[in-house]
Order: C-alpha cells, then structure tokens, then sequence
C-alpha cells in the first residue's frame, strides 16, 4: 500500500481527478468492452455500475505474494493463518530456500517473456518476513535482482515493524524495497488482538516507539513507508480511530475487514451492524478533516469506483487472476485467505518446480469463482465494493453470494454516492448519470436475497 499525502479535501481531490477525465466520464460508457471496471451504463441509484466483474478479458498474474517465511513474533487473535483454521504452516519450511527463490526467477522470466509484462512486483510476506534475518533477506533480493532479466522487478514488503531498526531502513533503502505496517489503532484498543507470541503482552507500544526513534534519524523512514493497515475492531468508534492515527502522523492507511465468511464468521461476530457503524463513522470523519485528511485507501478506491476508475484492490473484488501465493516450500495457491474456506483451497495442489506460475488461474478456474452473484450484478453499488472479498462471500458451499459485509458496504456506498452528488460540478453530474433513475432510491440489502445457485463449488477444481 503506497501513498502520499493529501493535501485538500479529500473528496475534491478525488473529485479533482476524475475531472480530468471528463471527456471519458460523459459518455455512456466507462472503461472498455474488455470488462474494465465500470464498463457499463450508469443506473439505479449509483453513479456507475461496474457490470459483472472488475477484470479485463486478458488479466495476467503481475505479482506475487512471497511466504520468506512461515512463523511470526505476533499471535494476532484474528489472523487468517494461525488462529482461523489454516495450519498448513506447520508443515512448511520455516524460511524459505534458495532452491525455491531460483525457481522463482525462472518462473518470472519465462511469465514475463510469454506475456510481454515490462514490470513484476515480489510483495515479502509471512509470517513476519522480517524473521528472516537481514543476512538472508539481503541475500534473497540479490539473488531474485541478479536473476530476473524479464521484467523491472519491484519489491513490496508488509511488516508488523516490531524488529524493524536504522539497520533494516538502510538495507531496504539500499534494496529500493517498500513497505507496510500493521498498526490497528492505541495501545488499550489494540493489544485486545496484537499479542506477543513470547509473552502474551501487548506489542502497540513497542512499535508506536520504534517507529518515533526512526522518524527520529531523519526522513528515510517515511521515504520508504506506504502506510498502515487496521484490521477493524468494531468495538471502537471509527471516526476517533481516523482522529488518532492522524495525531500519530500517519497520513495514509487502510481499514480491513476482519476475515470471516457465513461458514466460518469473523472472530466475536454478532452481525454487521458494528462494521457498518464503525465505517459511516470514520467516512464522516475523513471527510470532515479538510485539508488534514489522510489518505485511506478503502474511502479513496471506492469513490473512484463509483466515478468510474479501475479498482484492482482484491477486497474490492479485484482479480484475483493478477496476483499468486508462493509458499515457502514452493507451493503456488490463490490468495491464501481463501484458506480460511477448506476444501481445495485449503490444499498444496501446485508447486513453483512443476507448474507455471499462472497455473492456478486455470486449475481452480479463478474467472468463474470470482464472478459476482445476480444479487451484486444488480445492485446500484457494484462499481464501488465490487461485490466484498472472495473469501467473504463464501456460505459453505459456493462464493455466489454478497459478502458477509454487504449490509455496511452498501450503506458506506450510498454515503459517498450521496456525497458526490452534491459536491460534483452539475456538468459531469449530467453526463455520469442519464439521471433521474440514479433519484430513485432501491431496496436496503437486508432486503435482497442472497443468490441461491450452487455456482462453483470448493471441490470444482480442473484436473
């Protein structure tokens, strides 16, 4: 996640944006016949409506999710890997090995190379990929440099930050190598969840002055730092959380939905309604800071769905088709929170020696899996949630369904869609929106039944 600050108010900066588009936006259509976001005629009650999925026709996988290593310092109550029913890392190596990393750089080179892909981006991962050691790590990105010829190779990095140091700063410089950090909000809220695998005590103090001490030893801390992602804790108000992270100095973050689906729900669920609240609230907030508004991707990705941007956040119902999981013994997978789902997705069926590293698009037939429900077709604010994260439409047999949050997206949607109305110059209002049907209000997703067909189910995999 990577971002600067904004420095106005953040819904004309958007709004700003997009009127430099338009010429594009006043037409009937917005994007391309090959199924780009918002590719479809305004109507209901959004200010576009993106059809029926995000993807262009000719989506390549142009990233990686690199698993450097399995372990992690942090025992996160909510964590997809270790406290939600995927423990495949037990059994995987706990760093992963030159053999690999080798394989790797012929897989990239030979992807690159078939389609003609100038660009390629490694995101570090875990675990916590800082586990590896800074020997390691600086042999690890030497190696993928030295050996990746096909393409601009880009690495990404997201952390917990615990054991990052002026040592790291200067190796990830050196490395040209980004990064993210999970921060989810004060010590007394956070460490509810963040605990220390050593010790079971809180970890957000011990990272809130780490991250003091390098901002401390000049500006290379924030050269390098794209931002936080909070995972929500529907427990506190979202608009005192947006107050304190920019009392922190964090200018650009992000607000996750915590993992869970209809079969397995989000750990202490008792119903959307607190996401709901917790995501007016903060939208209200972001809003109101003016010219103190930091950027969060979630409000700024959805607002510019619904004046017609491309959204490729896989939480918004990106394509998943773009990107690969690479394990640390090697194995290829989708984005490995569809764990949480069991079945196949909960299985080693590809590996980096044997298999292509777009392999697993056509093995677990990603295109049809991710396509959106008859529900989320219909819906006015499709263009701007794009339908929720594959992982939490799943109601235990197929993903045709809306996410387990559509209640509090479809309500943080019709807020922004409301905003924009009143703030968008008349001009580009009229020619977004053959209006008066975008007037008519529609049925509250609680009202909208949940897509009965049996879609595509975990075990549909191509032999």
């Amino acid at each position: 996640m990577e971002m600067q600050r904004s420095g106005t108010d953040a819904v004309s900066v958007l709004i700003s944006a997009v009127g430099e588009r338009a010429g594009t936006l006043s037409g009937n259509t917005v994007g391309d016949s090959a199924g780009n976001p918002a590719g479809k005629k305004p109507e209901g009650a959004g200010m576009v409506n993106a059809g029926n999925h995000r993807a262009p026709a000719d989506a390549v996988v142009n990233q990686v999710i690199l698993k450097i290593v399995q372990r992690c310092n942090l025992d996160c109550t909510y964590c997809y890997v270790y406290n939600r029913g995927d423990d495949s890392w037990k059994t995987r190596p706990p760093v992963i090995s030159e053999r690999v990393l080798l394989r790797l750089a012929e897989r990239i080179n030979e992807h690159c190379r078939r389609h003609q892909l100038s660009s390629f981006t490694v995101e570090l991962h875990g675990g916590e990929p800082l586990l590896i050691g800074k020997r390691k790590m600086q042999a690890l990105l030497t190696l993928l440099r030295s050996r990746v010829d096909a393409a601009h190779l880009r690495f990404t990095m997201q952390t917990n930050g615990l054991l990052l140091d002026s040592d790291w700063i200067d190796l990830l410089a050196r490395n040209q190598v980004s990064f993210g950090i999970s921060l989810d909000g004060p010590p007394a809220l956070a460490d509810q969840q963040r605990i220390l695998r050593k010790d079971r005590s809180g970890s957000t103090q011990p990272l809130l002055d780490i991250i003091a001490q390098l901002r401390s030893e000049g500006p290379l801390f924030d050269q390098l730092f794209g931002g936080c992602l909070c995972v929500v804790n529907p427990q506190c108000d979202g608009g005192e959380l947006v107050d304190w992270f920019v009392a922190q100095g964090f200018d650009a973050f992000d607000f996750l939905l915590p993992d869970g689906n209809r079969l397995n729900p989000p750990q202490g669920w008792t119903g959307v309604a607190p996401y709901r609240r917790f995501l007016l609230s903060a939208f209200e907030r972001w809003h109101l800071l003016g010219a103190r508004a930091p950027r969060i991707r979630k409000f700024e990705l959805m607002m510019s769905g619904l004046l017609g941007g491309k959204v490729f956040l896989d939480a918004l119902g990106g394509d998943l088709r773009l990107l690969c999981v690479l394990e640390s013994d090697g194995s290829i997978g989708v984005s490995d929170v569809t764990r949480i789902c069991g079945g196949e997705y909960a299985n080693d069926v590809l590996n980096i020696f044997d298999h292509a590293l777009d392999e697993h698009v056509r093995r677990y037939r990603i295109d049809e899996v991710q396509q959106v429900c008859a529900t989320c077709r219909a819906c006015p604010h499709l263009a701007s949630c794009g339908g929720g994260y594959l992982p939490h439409r799943f109601n235990g047999i197929h993903f045709a369904n809306p996410s387990i949050y559509c209640e509090a997206l479809y309500a943080l949607s019709e807020r922004m869609t409301q905003l924009l109305r009143e703030q968008l110059p008349a001009q580009l209002l009229a020619g977004m929106a053959t209006v008066a049907s975008a007037l008519v209000p529609l049925p509250s997703p609680s009202t909208l039944s949940i897509s009965p067909q049996p879609a595509v189910l975990l075990s549909g995999v191509v032999p």
